[in-house]
């Protein structure tokens, strides 16, 4: 009896030996199987990730702890096609998709990844990641040639632009999402520039309101969309502000963020500020390496011009709109006040410019955003981060 005794203990010993050294092996391979996913490209993730429950587990367990994703950088054309550039897997990547609603053309963005359409027959705009969800609505009432549009929770604010031939060149309409209706509101203040307004002014949105600041002065105002109300101006005092050239704002997950471009004893400098509290308080987060303001200039100038900026989650992109600018330059915020890092890609479709110009976002793009892109085919173009 004792002997039997002892062969069930063994035995025992030896099942839970066993399955110690297959969860040992399991563990081992899982952490190799997260290590290889980690240098997948993210666009092939999503078929990676249907293989296995284990699989699924690695992909999700190396998006989190070893590659996590980075905002795109999306050039969209007036065509059914757009660029994007993953700074994740450092590659650029053609998006095509059927009966893309801008195909003949109109497309604009004010800022993030917010894309319209704005005609006098109708109002198409989206804002997620891809832009592959449009909504369709009535034009505003008053007629615009080129205004500031923006989403700001469930509004979508359209402001400025307006002709001098009977309408107000300064109005401001809000289109609401959940009564699908369009209302007017205060004008914009009398002291920001007026048509061609978007060309002169930077817009960002945070802490659920329209942020407006004139490219030229700095000068910032705010607008609530829950008052329908404005407030300023604001004036940004940064440093050696009377060196500064132009000014671009930005939201990083939901702090404000501006980009000035400085002009100091003939030397072009780009700096990055965090604007905090409600007077828009600024701190320096750094400033871009002069190799990489270089890498912005024109070819057929010799200076930088047209220089613009898109944010999303922690990456600054800035980008000149000049046709033979063949790069642009991207800052990481580091998480917890520990400043920039820098680097620069090859635009894979500068030279395009030269046919068509192209409407630049920014957006926070994921496995899920991936996983509803049906109908959508991705193709790799060309490996450029320097």
């Amino acid at each position: 009896m004792s002997s039997s005794i002892s062969e069930m203990a063994a035995n025992r010993d030896d099942q839970h030996t066993e399955v110690e050294e297959e969860e040992k092996e399991f563990e081992f391979h899982a952490d190799v199987l997260e290590g290889i996913l980690s240098h997948v490209p993210l666009v092939d993730l999503v078929s990676a990730s249907r293989v296995s429950k284990s699989w699924g587990d690695a992909m999700s367990s190396s998006l989190r702890h070893r590659n996590p994703p980075r905002p795109w950088l999306i050039l969209h054309a007036h065509a059914a096609a757009a660029h994007a550039y993953d700074p994740r897997s450092g590659v650029w990547i053609k998006i095509s998709q059927p009966l893309m609603p801008y195909a003949a053309g109109g497309l604009r963005s004010s800022h993030s990844s917010f894309v319209y359409i704005l005609s006098s027959s109708r109002f198409s705009f989206s804002s997620d990641p891809l832009n592959l969800e449009w909504h369709h609505a009535e034009p505003p009432l008053v007629w615009r040639q080129d205004p500031i549009v923006a989403r700001v929770g469930d509004s979508v604010v359209v402001a400025g632009g307006g002709c001098d031939f009977g309408d107000e060149p300064l109005a401001v309409e809000i289109y609401d999402l959940k009564t699908r209706a369009w209302r007017f509101c205060d004008s914009m203040p009398g002291n920001i520039r007026d048509s061609p307004v978007s060309s002169w002014l930077s817009i960002a949105v945070a802490a659920e309101k329209l942020v407006v600041a004139d490219k030229a002065s700095g000068q910032m105002h705010s607008f609530d969309p829950e008052t329908s109300s404005w407030y300023g101006p604001f004036d940004l005092r940064i440093g050696e502000a009377k060196s500064v050239v132009s000014y671009n704002i930005g939201c990083s997950n939901n702090i404000l963020i501006v980009v000035a471009f400085y002009q100091i004893e003939n030397v072009e400098r780009v700096k990055i500020w965090r604007a905090v509290g409600d007077d828009f308080e600024c701190e320096q987060i750094g400033e871009m390496p002069l190799e990489y303001v270089a890498r912005l200039k024109s070819d057929s100038s010799g200076y930088c011009s047209s220089i613009n900026v898109r944010v999303g989650g922690n990456v600054v992109y800035v980008y000149s709109d000049m046709w033979d600018v063949e790069e642009v330059v991207a800052c990481e915020l580091v998480v917890g006040g520990g400043g920039c890092r820098w680097w620069s890609v090859r635009n894979a479709v500068a030279r395009k410019k030269t046919a068509e110009m192209w409407v630049y976002t920014c957006a926070e793009v994921g496995i899920d955003e991936l996983q509803r892109a049906n109908n959508v085919r991705f193709e790799y173009e060309v490996s450029s981060r320097s």
